[in-house]
């Protein structure tokens, strides 16, 4: 008998079917689950807007069918995380890199009939509206054959914001349906099927939260903001907010803003408000760092372009567990990552060309992968922003030419040179 490709253990999936009905009923979260979906059978394929780390838990729960979920394979490193992804049977996926193996795996799941879910933004967007996808998400939907069934969650980012760790009352909304099925996925184009999929999974957090104004309940709202905001717009220094309950402000210009009711900013200092809502910021600050980083790409390549203290750094060789390294600081330069652990003078050298992938984890985790090895950094201070370095890498990136490297997420024409013209 043919071993069976990511199997399920009974006793994980019933102890998480347990918790996650409390917590959809602790948290009021609502489903709009029309027959069609309800009654789907054999496999098919689950496409949602990605938001924070109860996604694919609530979207998987809220389906009368257990369905499969590809993951980085970033989170498997933690133990307990492995124990219930392993359990569930999660299929891993290498994050940022081409993975052919992943496909094969989506493919054997499904020949046994069962469904498999998957993000195509590939990352959890930062400020609530979806990031771009990648366009071979099509490929595999060819390649499938399968029905597509969409969900599209609303209130995610007020509830689940991915830059932080606690959860906020609020309105929380997941609509499914089916959006191709197997006859539509063979008669549409790539073009046509990648057009209506962009369509059915774009959500724009703010613009649903103006129109709908649903109060958010947490005396939290600011915590950990910086993991998501790391340029003030005051000042434009890096790294210089402090954030406590629903307030924040940059210690460097006194910039404050209190976060209201409605998740929406106030300007509590005497400067002007440039934002109201982190949507515009994310946006802004995005365009900033890449042209910041770009004009210095020709300059001195011995002048750090970010530098990160206190950091923890890790280590994994291959499939191994990530250990710890020591303390120590990074430094971005224009052609490479220097990590200089605080226990030793040697430091380690990582030519940017040579880094296969990098990438923001969970909340303020920056994860590389570097020939096979996965290097880690975590800040020892909370709000410390992977996100920036992200950006910056791809910038890099892009100016030297390994466009196969760059994450989807980032528009392409700001990588290309679109000039920053103000704030607003």
């Amino acid at each position: 008998m043919k071993k069976k490709l990511y199997p399920t253990k009974w006793s994980i999936r019933l102890l998480v079917w347990c918790f996650l009905s409390l917590f959809v009923k602790w948290f009021n979260i609502k489903k709009h689950l029309p027959n069609e979906v309800k009654n789907i059978q054999g496999p098919y394929l689950l496409l949602s807007n990605h938001v924070g780390f109860w996604d694919p838990f609530l979207i998987g729960h809220l389906l009368p069918r257990f369905t499969h979920f590809v993951s980085s394979d970033a989170v498997f490193r933690s133990p307990i995380l492995r124990l219930f992804l392993t359990g569930l049977g999660t299929i891993p996926k290498k994050k940022g890199i081409r993975d052919t193996k992943v496909i094969r795996d989506i493919i054997g799941v499904m020949r046994q009939g069962e469904g498999v879910g998957l993000f195509p933004e590939a990352v959890r967007n930062w400020a609530g509206k979806s990031f771009p996808m990648d366009p071979s998400i099509v490929k595999l939907i060819k390649i499938l054959k399968v029905p597509v069934v969409v969900a599209v969650m609303k209130g995610m980012h007020q509830f689940n914001p991915r830059w932080s760790r606690k959860l906020r009352r609020t309105k929380v909304e997941v609509s499914y349906k089916i959006l191709f099925t197997p006859e539509q996925v063979k008669e549409l184009s790539e073009e046509e099927l990648f057009e209506a999929l962009t369509q059915a999974i774009d959500h724009d957090e703010v613009a649903w939260q103006q129109e709908h104004i649903h109060p958010i309940h947490s005396k939290h709202k600011a915590e950990e903001i910086g993991h998501a905001l790391y340029v003030c717009p005051e000042c434009q220094k890096l790294n210089t907010f402090v954030a406590k309950g629903n307030d924040f402000y940059c210690h460097s210009c006194g910039y404050y803003l209190h976060i209201n009711t409605y998740g929406f900013y106030e300007v509590k200092s005497s400067h002007q408000l440039h934002f109201d809502n982190i949507r515009d910021w994310y946006h802004w600050q995005e365009k900033w760092l890449i042209n910041t980083v770009s004009q210095k790409f020709e300059q001195d390549k011995n002048i750090p372009l970010l530098e990160e203290q206190r950091l923890n750094i890790y280590r994994g060789e291959g499939s191994e567990e990530i250990k710890l390294l020591g303390e120590g600081t990074a430094y971005l330069y224009t052609d490479r990552i220097e990590i200089c652990l605080d226990e030793d003078i040697n430091p380690i050298i990582l030519p940017l060309d040579q880094i296969q992938s990098l990438s923001a984890q969970l909340h303020e985790r920056l994860e590389m992968y570097y020939n096979d090895t996965a290097y880690r950094f975590v800040g020892i201070n909370k709000g410390v922003s992977a996100l920036k370095w992200e950006v910056a890498v791809n910038t890099l990136w892009k100016k030297m030419g390994q466009d196969k490297k760059l994450m989807a997420y980032i528009p392409t024409e700001i990588l290309e040179g679109e000039q920053l013209l103000g704030r607003e």
